[in-house]
């Protein structure tokens, strides 16, 4: 479990040096004074509605565990699982997501594994799922000012053609064991091979034409919020004036850019190209106006994942380690008798 930890340090450590490099490039005391009149307010808000966001990304991880019977009966299903300890489980996951395309919230499934024994394969899936339903929402909500900015719709479509390739090959059996079967051929990766065997029939569950509908539409209604809490933020700084399409569209298209680049949690990939962007099409936005949103939004969001992603997985490891004692007394009182 530590591990874990310390990859979620590495990523926090990485994220302060890219803002520390940013205010300096920019000037601190700019962007200092650019905040000084601030409408606080408007970050509750915001916050608000990336917990409602969370609250909805949970919903798609639920019915995933549906389609995939982890509550029902026979070997590797989970039927006390209980929804609460399903959400910390959830959001233990969210601290993980300044990973490289947030692969690293397959922690759930280790999570689910180690508290309630499903096996890790039957649940892994569910990541890629999540992940390729809401690269396809990012490019829906960036499509709402496309037509203004054709100049960004390769990054739409390069989305969509990586998004259908990966529906196509993991959401289909048949080619799904014939790409590792080639893979098998590679002594050094015949075992992870195997063991991946059991990843085939989760996935075509969890990817099929309907799932993927629901879950997109799902993933539109999430990150429509944080569009409007991006559009919320930016309104916080006097005399900015930006339209809730506009917002929509440099928020989905940069994170957009951010998820292209692979970068941990799109570091650096994302909060660049928002800042230029929002200085240039936004009115009333100066560069430390740009920053200091920047920065604000993805406190927002991505950094306040990180800390509910922290609290949950500590809540989780202190109760594990509970349940441990209380199995471990029993035999050590039996031995003394």
């Amino acid at each position: 479990m530590s591990r874990f930890v310390r990859r979620a340090l590495v990523g926090v450590a990485l994220g302060v040096l890219v803002y520390a490099a940013a205010v300096l490039w920019v000037d601190a005391g700019r962007v200092q004074e650019a905040m000084s009149n601030y409408t606080w307010s408007m970050v509750l808000v915001a916050l608000a509605l990336s917990s409602v966001n969370y609250l909805l990304r949970f919903l798609k991880w639920e019915l995933c565990l549906g389609w995939l019977g982890v509550r029902g009966a026979g070997p590797g299903a989970a039927p006390g699982l209980t929804y609460g300890r399903s959400l910390l489980v959830y959001l233990a996951g969210l601290s993980m997501s300044v990973t490289p395309g947030k692969i690293g919230e397959v922690l759930r499934s280790y999570l689910l594994r180690e508290t309630d024994g499903v096996p890790f394969t039957r649940t892994a899936p569910v990541v890629v799922a999540d992940r390729l339903t809401d690269l396809v929402a990012l490019v829906v909500l960036s499509l709402v000012g496309i037509a203004e900015h054709r100049e960004y719709l390769p990054v739409a479509l390069v989305t969509l053609a990586l998004v259908f390739a990966g529906v196509v090959v993991l959401g289909s059996p048949r080619l799904c064991r014939g790409l590792l079967a080639l893979l098998a051929r590679l002594p050094r990766l015949r075992g992870l091979v195997a063991r991946a065997e059991g990843l085939v029939d989760s996935s075509a569950a969890v990817l099929r034409l309907r799932a993927l509908v629901v879950l997109s539409v799902i993933s539109v209604a999430g990150w429509g919020l944080e569009c409007v809490g991006y559009w919320l933020i930016l309104h916080g700084f006097l005399g900015v004036e930006a339209s809730l399409s506009l917002c929509t569209f440099l928020w989905a298209t940069t994170t957009l850019i951010g998820a292209l680049s692979f970068l941990p949690g799109g570091l650096g990939a994302t909060e660049g190209s928002l800042a230029v962007l929002v200085a240039r099409l936004a009115h009333g936005v100066t560069h430390p106006v740009a920053l200091a949103s920047t920065i604000l939004i993805r406190a927002c969001t991505l950094w306040y994942g990180e800390v509910v992603g922290g609290v949950a997985l500590a809540v989780l490891i202190r109760r594990g380690q509970s349940r441990r004692q209380a199995c471990e007394e029993p035999t050590a009182g039996s031995s003394t008798v």
